[in-house]
């Protein structure tokens, strides 16, 4: 092994190290919220709503968990009438307890998209842990604390215009799984961020409560412009901000989307949920971490090509840097009539960098494809650049 990857072997694991001095039990809340099985989705939706929540816990008999709640399955399944009982919408979590250890954490955290998770001793839940926790923790680590934010932002970001109906950021928030998207204007800068929380807000002061897709504004759309609803002046930083800058104003105003801008204009993008996906890069792990979240039904059939040909770009990708986790979303899109087109969003962790890349085709496969190609280059352009750079240091000094 050549010595600077040595180096950066040694540097990841001691992060890792300090990183895993944490468990869920040190950091888990252990006052909590949480609903019966045969409570209606109106009382869960109204609850999670009043106190800012994404996923509720669902308990019986002392604190018993069956399951929980969640904005996201609720939204995918817009025609549910909100009669509907919690016990009929319950997902099971990965299991979590109090000797999970942060990285482990975090893994399990990025596999759900959850934004809080129970903690079980045994059967019952003996608290709750947050993204927001977590990511507490990064500032504790040096290697972390003083990472620009451009290094892990999101740079092709997704955002809707202020006079966009608020039906189009609906689609686009259920189609990428995200819960908030940045407002711009017709010049591309930055004016605002609209969440789902905002629609949900309006929708329930209007009383469109009949479905879940209804209360989200996805089944009968609200006809109220974006701008109406979007937070104004939002907090923003610029991209050299150190992480540990980010994470601050990130807790103290509650808030889990910072975008990131340069001469008012909109460079990336950087959430809570970045943070966790880095976290969990540096879980000891003898293979690469991969996950593909957005595919439909009739897709599924094309996920062992995609795993096949994922696995070669990485192998690839090894032999030049690492990678520790690669997380790939798919959005599809029906633009000309019944065909259908591919837009992925890609993000790798390496032992040297993360890399966010996109690729849009009309075929699943040929963006797959596209994509991987993508990252691989700006793998090998990185490598590059490193060894230049070392090189020019040898030489001046």
């Amino acid at each position: 092994m050549k010595g600077e990857n040595l180096e950066s072997v040694k540097v990841r694991e001691q992060i890792r190290s300090v990183l895993d001095l944490t468990k869920a039990g040190d950091i888990m809340k252990t006052e909590f919220e949480v609903v019966d099985p045969e409570t209606t989705i109106s009382t869960v939706v109204s609850r999670m709503r009043a106190l800012d929540l994404h996923e509720i816990p669902v308990v019986e008999d002392h604190n018993k968990f069956v399951g929980i709640v969640s904005y996201a399955s609720l939204i995918k399944r817009r025609n549910l009438p909100i009669t509907t009982k919690a016990k009929s919408v319950i997902e099971i979590p990965p299991k979590i307890t109090s000797n999970t250890v942060l990285t482990d954490l975090a893994e399990k955290v990025v596999s759900t998209s959850y934004r809080q998770m129970p903690v079980l001793r045994g059967k019952r839940i003996s608290g709750i842990v947050s993204r927001e926790d977590i990511v507490r923790i990064v500032p504790k680590v040096k290697e972390l604390a003083s990472m620009p934010v451009s290094e892990i932002m999101t740079t092709d970001v997704q955002s809707v215009r202020e006079k966009d109906p608020i039906r189009v950021a609906v689609d686009l928030m259920s189609k990428l799984e995200i819960r908030a998207l940045p407002v711009v204007d017709d010049a591309g800068k930055l004016t605002g961020i609209i969440g789902i929380k905002e629609i949900i807000n309006y929708n329930w002061q209007e009383q469109r409560r009949e479905t879940v897709g209804e209360l989200v504004g996805s089944s009968k759309p609200i006809e109220i412009e974006v701008g109406s609803l979007a937070i104004d002046h939002p907090l923003t930083v610029a991209p050299q901000t150190h992480l540990q800058e980010a994470i601050r104003i990130m807790i103290e105003n509650k808030i889990s989307t910072l975008p990131i801008v340069e001469d008012e204009k909109l460079k990336g993008i950087i959430t809570t949920y970045d943070i966790v996906e880095l976290v969990a890069s540096f879980k000891a792990r003898d293979m690469v971490y991969v996950q593909i979240t957005g595919l439909e039904e009739e897709d599924r059939l094309s996920l062992d090509v995609m795993d096949e040909e994922i696995e070669r770009e990485l192998k690839k990708i090894a032999k030049i840097s690492k990678p520790t986790l690669f997380t790939l979303h798919v959005s599809k899109y029906n633009e000309a009539g019944n065909v259908a087109k591919y837009s992925l969003n890609g993000r790798l962790i390496t032992e040297d960098k993360v890399f966010v890349a996109k690729a849009t085709e009309w075929n699943l496969m040929k963006a797959t494809i596209s994509l991987m190609h993508t990252l691989s280059e700006m793998v090998k352009d990185t490598k590059e650049e490193m060894v230049a750079q070392r090189k020019n240091v040898r030489i001046s000094s």
